[in-house]
């Protein structure tokens, strides 16, 4: 048996959040709402060193959590909180249909 695309998706958004420091850099994306943020802006708010920011940022791009958009030569990042929210309801979804079984 081959995963769906859909199961592929879902383990590309667990992989994003995998990380103790995605799950850092997810905190304070949430702390904008849809608003975004500089990158350096949110290197300084995570403390992290850019190629590390990046490599994370990286993964949570591939899971379908981020928007970025140019200003300049500024590059702005925020969630995507309706991808965010329809991942999390189709996974929880699926749960609640195992457990009822």
């Amino acid at each position: 048996m081959k995963p769906t695309r859909e199961q592929d998706r879902a383990a590309a958004f667990f992989r994003a959040l995998g990380h103790r420091r995605r799950q850092m850099i997810c905190a304070v994306l949430l702390q904008y709402g849809p608003d975004s943020i500089p990158f350096a802006a949110l290197q300084h708010k995570t403390g992290l060193a850019a190629s590390t920011l990046g490599h994370h940022l990286h993964f949570m791009d591939r899971g379908g959590l981020l928007r970025r958009h140019q200003k300049g030569r500024e590059t702005w990042i925020s969630l995507d909180s309706a991808r965010l929210k329809s991942l999390t309801q189709a996974f929880s979804q699926r749960v609640g249909r195992a457990i009822a079984a």
